[in-house]
């Protein structure tokens, strides 16, 4: 299926950027080398045990640090490393930081932002569930910028509704003047991203950096397009928009 896009909105964490960086950097910073465990093992591990923070964010509200610090605990001693609270709180601290180190834009991820900037009737913005703060800084730290200004940024935190409710897709289609049909969403979260953004209506290319199986369920439900890398999308952005 191609179609013509009129906007194409991005997630932002482990889509317009490998989140495995600079959650693997805090790992090391702290522990040093995990023996065993690659920078995506280390982040698809965190990922398992994100409920309670991706839960507070679908609330509304902001995690607590003992839900970041449980996330740290389960995470590392999926590896067999058992770590103390102060390093747990640690690599937290380290990991939400701003390290230019640890956080990059690849040159076909901005070469995919940049096409669709400057052929969408419409242009690019953001769709993200967390703090208003955190993700506007995240995208001026990475470049995006110069292609998704922050009054196209449209946060949970900010709006009082999150992914997967579909009033967040909608309420951004809308204030970038279009209708999500003629809208192209990029995330990674497939019951977060893929299944909210179908409800509300539009097309998905899910990012499936981790290469997970598609699951199974009603066509309406699933993603329109699947890309594994960044020139995936690179080439999928190229014909459809």
């Amino acid at each position: 299926m191609d179609a013509v896009m009129d906007a194409v909105f991005f997630d932002i964490d482990d889509t317009i950027y490998d989140q495995a960086q600079p959650f693997a950097n805090a790992v090391h910073k702290v522990l040093g080398p995990v023996p065993g465990a690659t920078d995506g093992d280390l982040y698809v591990a965190s990922r398992r045990h994100s409920g309670e923070v991706f839960a507070a964010f679908g609330r509304g509200e902001r995690p607590s640090q003992e839900v970041y610090i449980r996330r740290m605990q389960a995470t590392m001693a999926d590896f067999g490393v058992s770590i103390t609270r102060e390093q747990a709180s640690r690599m937290q601290s380290i990991y939400v930081s701003r390290d230019e180190d640890a956080m990059s834009l690849s040159p076909a991820m901005a070469q995919t932002i940049a096409w669709c900037a400057g052929r969408a009737a419409c242009g690019v913005g953001a769709i993200s569930n967390g703090r208003l703060d955190r993700q506007l800084d995240k995208l001026h730290q990475l470049g995006c910028t110069r292609w998704i200004p922050d009054e196209r940024v449209f946060v949970s935190e900010a709006l009082e509704m999150a992914k997967p409710g579909p009033q967040i897709f909608r309420y951004a289609c809308e204030q970038l003047g279009t209708e999500p049909a003629r809208c192209l969403y990029v995330g990674d979260a497939y019951a977060i991203d893929v299944v909210g953004a179908r409800a509300a209506g539009m097309p998905v290319a899910w990012f499936n950096r981790r290469r997970h199986p598609v699951p199974s369920g009603p066509s309406d439900v699933r993603p329109t397009w699947v890309v594994n890398t960044d020139e995936e999308l690179l080439a999928l952005v190229r014909r459809i928009v």
